[in-house]
């Protein structure tokens, strides 16, 4: 954010000599180039550079550094490195209206952590676009908390997928907190499973949520961004510290139980004789992903 607040998206490539700026996450005043010390304020405009004024032809404020679109959307910090790409809050525009009853906003971020996995970034997108998996793969964590009858897999858009379940009583941290007079009937047990394209991953429930964000690291690998939190209202209860801890234990167990079907599929993926079969009508989200993947694949 720059001196007023506002969100900013810049290149991160000085104007100079093209060295790169910043690294990792953090807090600045300005922006200094490790290389010659040009110097950028928060708005992207060029500050100072040591010993240019023997240069005629420079010029300060010509010289910044490009303006990347950004935006918040359901608190989340969209960057759009094409300018002509729909923004996220028109592309979005149907998840805004599916959830905005949970104010996603207001949860709170209480981990986040990365991991590198030996599989296929768009293996680790499929497992997280079915539930059909849950009763098997998490029987220990979640799996009690599921029916594959409550399961609901509507059809998606060109720019993301979704499913949802009702949630039983099973984990109660999942459900809209006792506190909560807002929501009500099915709005207190429905767990979202937002996909979107490529690879930002939500899952949002009344009481918590968690996300992966994938970078591919080749055809075998994935970097993974983990990270989730809870609702606002149960952040509040005075047994915070420990619904969070056991909220990120059962996520973690998730998370390692996911790590080794995907890791397996990959591996069956890369086996000579692989061939796939016929999806469940719980996996349509998975038809949709490769169907926007293909549309992505010149002839």
């Amino acid at each position: 954010r720059d001196k007023d607040g506002a969100l900013r998206g810049l290149s991160n490539v000085c104007r100079h000599r093209m060295s790169t700026l910043l690294e990792g996450s953090g807090n600045v005043r300005s922006i200094v180039c490790p290389y010659h010390a040009w110097t950028y304020n928060l708005d992207g405009s060029l500050r100072g550079a040591p010993a240019m004024a023997a240069n005629e032809s420079f010029c300060k404020e010509q010289i910044g550094l490009p303006q990347i679109r950004v935006e918040d959307w359901l608190g989340w910090i969209m960057v759009t490195l094409n300018p002509d790409a729909p923004p996220p809050h028109i592309q979005l525009a149907e998840v805004a209206a599916l959830v905005g009853y949970l104010d996603m906003a207001s949860y709170q971020e209480t981990f986040r952590e990365t991991f590198r996995w030996a599989t296929n970034w768009k293996v680790l997108a499929e497992n997280f676009m079915e539930s059909y998996h849950l009763p098997v793969c998490h029987s220990g964590p979640i799996g009690g908390s599921v029916d594959l009858m409550k399961m609901t897999c509507p059809e998606g858009s060109p720019a993301f997928n979704y499913h949802y379940i009702v949630k039983n009583d099973t984990v109660p941290l999942s459900l809209a907190h006792p506190g909560n007079t807002t929501l009500t009937g099915d709005q207190r047990r429905i767990t979202w499973l937002l996909s979107i394209y490529p690879a930002l991953l939500i899952t949002l429930t009344p009481g918590y949520f968690w996300y992966l964000c994938l970078t591919p690291d080749g055809p075998g690998h994935v970097n993974v961004l983990y990270g989730g939190g809870m609702s606002a209202d149960w952040c509040a209860d005075p047994a915070a510290a420990d619904n969070l801890a056991l909220v990120k234990a059962l996520l973690d167990d998730v998370n390692i139980e996911d790590k080794g079907c995907t890791e397996k599929v990959y591996q069956g993926l890369i086996a000579g004789l692989s061939a796939p079969g016929p999806l469940s009508h719980l996996e349509r989200p998975n038809f949709e992903f490769a169907t926007y993947l293909a549309s992505r694949i010149p002839d």
